[in-house]
């Protein structure tokens, strides 16, 4: 593995002979050290270090992605026979699946630090501003720095990855249309559970197919308090989306039965194909 050592800030890499991620039985490690990369058009990945007893099939689904997206990150694979040891790996990161500061972290997870290394022309702003949305003041304590002057090639620890993986769900935000979206509702509920306490509802969901919907995301429900995000989770498809409260349900239209109406592209980004389909949600009440 790459060994890290801290001084005054900055970051000394040394290597050892060989080097990967995890193992035959763990894809990730608190002891595993994922270096960023960021690209305009591609956004945020990291390199994953193949390991011997690994499937290409099994990390994709650790870090949330279909084998079909891994070769699309990874177009040299294909031609492999075999996947040697150490094979690096791009990883594409959804905004979301980062873990920013350390109170975000949650107790029952543990985590793998996530570190950029600092390139010609790049300045401490750039970085945690427009790289990885970060405040500047808690990038320099992180990292023991005294001053904005970074150096070519040092390193900077800039957050952590949970070590269970990244969801297919998040994933699916990542290049989808309303990623941008579904990414900025699920901080909001996210940011809100930690304060807040859900409540949990399981029935049919109704949404008005004949209608194109645009890339509204938003939902009726009768006890979700309006302007707050919730949770909808489609088990036949397995993928979850977020939406923010707009309003109630009307009683004289729907049901009891119908606990949520969602917007065409929410329930599109779910799978759904039929008018009403079942549904698991978590909500803020009023």
């Amino acid at each position: 593995m790459k060994k890290l050592l801290l001084t005054f800030g900055l970051v000394v890499l040394t290597s050892m002979a060989a080097f990967a991620t995890g193992d035959s039985l763990q894809y990730l490690r608190p002891q595993d050290t994922l270096f960023l990369q960021v690209s305009p058009t591609a956004g945020m990945s990291f390199t994953h270090y193949y390991a011997k007893g690994q499937t290409l099939f099994s990390l994709a689904k650790h870090y949330g992605l279909k084998l079909d997206a891994l070769y699309a990150f990874n177009p040299s694979l294909r031609n492999l026979e075999s996947i040697p040891d150490s094979q690096a790996v791009v990883i594409p990161l959804p905004d979301s699946a980062m873990v920013r500061y350390a109170a975000e972290r949650k107790w029952s997870e543990s985590y793998a630090p996530l570190m950029y290394v600092v390139k010609p022309k790049e300045t401490l702003y750039s970085i945690a501003k427009r790289y990885f949305k970060i405040d500047m003041d808690t990038l320099k304590a992180r990292n023991g720095l005294q001053s904005n002057e970074l150096s070519i090639g040092q390193v900077l620890h800039i957050g952590w990855l949970s070590t269970s993986g990244i969801p297919d769900s998040v994933q699916l935000m990542n290049g989808h249309p309303l990623g941008p979206v579904m990414q900025k509702l699920f901080l909001q509920f996210e940011s809100k559970r930690s304060f807040s306490k859900t409540r949990y509802q399981k029935g049919a969901a109704y949404w008005p197919r004949d209608q194109r919907g645009g890339a509204d995301c938003y939902a009726l429900h009768r006890y979700a308090k309006p302007g707050t995000p919730i949770r909808i989770f489609n088990p036949h498809t397995g993928v979850e989306a977020y939406a923010k409260v707009i309003g109630r349900i009307d009683d004289r239209r729907y049901g009891q039965d119908v606990i949520v109406i969602l917007s065409p592209s929410v329930a599109r980004f779910l799978g759904a194909r039929d008018p009403r389909f079942f549904v698991e949600i978590e909500y803020f009440r009023e």
